[in-house]
């Protein structure tokens, strides 16, 4: 051992748990996702100039949105690299290369620093906002029941939530506009508003007008919130109010057809201008034996491929149909294994979110 060569060892120390897997969720994902990061900094491209042109724009549009970024003092000390670099190579001085070398070195140390604080935070967010959702054993009285939750980054914007009362079961299925930290902390506040609300309110239709009322003062402009709230009530009736959300999916058993429920509502933190409480409306339906409904969020319908070609909703009937005679978990397993099957190679660009609900 000890007269092995010490390249290999370098070798195979940077390489032991390197896997194709790593490499092209690197080349894929990581690659397309750092594009995205600085894209929203690169001016559009001007089309009456070459490509040749335009080539050299958008890589001085992306060296520039790369090196503001940086910290103030980190951006000097990355030029101060640069310009070592330039200097060493043109003059061939290997002091100065060196020295390029190691101050880009430092910087990279600093950036990988920060990067782990800030994913060990991310971390942390994770598993609380994986508690405050319902776990995969949640019970309805009456019904088989499948829940599944998946955000695109660490944390996400979409919530769902089943509470029982002593008079009815509540269901809630929503999504903040976005991703990320921001869009995950609203959704803590939807929640917070929704368990004060059932406290005092029976009907679905008001809680969802006194939860626009609450959730809307401190809502910034560019987010805003749609949400499907239902009551499974003790006679077996269920009520469903819908603010903007998707349509629920409900299957009679006895007919094999879909209905597709989508009462009027609008989005909450939309400028309305008082259409939201006028135009709401609630919908009560009876789910039948072997009946099936599901809720879901648009990450389901909107799962696209490479070619950005979307799902949809006639994709997600399909299979319900084809499904209707098995379990709620069976069901959602299928509808699962249909949409990343369906998005292949391709990212996954919003949060997902289902819950299966199958009456016997």
């Amino acid at each position: 051992m000890s007269g092995q060569n010490p390249l290999k060892r370098i070798f195979e120390l940077y390489t032991s748990d390197l896997s194709y897997q790593e490499i092209e969720r690197l080349v894929k994902r990581e690659a397309s996702e750092v594009y995205e990061f600085f894209k929203a900094d690169i001016p559009k491209a001007d089309q009456s100039k070459n490509k040749f042109i335009r080539g050299l724009i958008f890589a001085r549009s992306l060296f520039n949105a790369f090196i503001l970024k940086l910290t103030p003092a980190r951006r000097i000390f990355f030029l101060i690299s640069l310009l070592f670099f330039f200097v060493g190579y043109t003059q061939n001085n290997p002091l100065y290369t060196l020295t390029a070398f190691l101050i880009a070195i430092l910087l990279l140390a600093f950036e990988l620093a920060d990067k782990l604080s800030a994913k060990s935070e991310l971390e942390v967010a994770r598993k609380i906002q994986f508690d405050l959702i319902p776990k995969n054993n949640a019970q309805i009285e009456g019904y088989d029941v499948a829940t599944y939750y998946e955000p695109a980054r660490e944390v996400g914007g979409d919530y769902f939530d089943i509470i029982e009362t002593p008079d009815r079961t509540f269901i809630i299925v929503g999504d903040i506009s976005g991703k990320g930290m921001a869009a995950a902390l609203y959704m803590v506040r939807v929640q917070s508003i929704f368990y004060s609300l059932i406290d005092s309110y029976t009907g679905v239709k008001d809680i969802m007008i006194n939860l626009k009322k609450y959730f809307s003062k401190n809502l910034r402009r560019e987010f805003f919130l749609t949400l499907t709230i239902a009551s499974i009530e003790k006679d077996g009736t269920m009520k469903i109010a819908r603010a903007g959300h998707p349509p629920v999916f409900h299957l009679r058993s006895e007919s094999k057809e879909i209905s597709v429920l989508n009462p009027t509502g609008m989005g909450i933190g939309l400028n309305d201008k008082g259409l939201f409480e006028q135009t709401l409306e609630e919908l009560t339906f009876t789910p039948q034996k072997n009946d099936v409904v599901l809720f879901y969020s648009d990450g389901l319908t909107e799962t696209m491929n490479i070619a950005r070609d979307q799902f949809g909703e006639e994709n997600v009937k399909r299979i319900i149909k084809n499904n209707s005679e098995k379990s709620a978990e069976e069901i959602k397993g299928a509808i699962l294994r249909a949409a990343e099957g369906f998005r292949g190679t391709a990212l996954q660009y919003d949060d997902l979110t289902m819950v299966v609900l199958k009456a016997y």
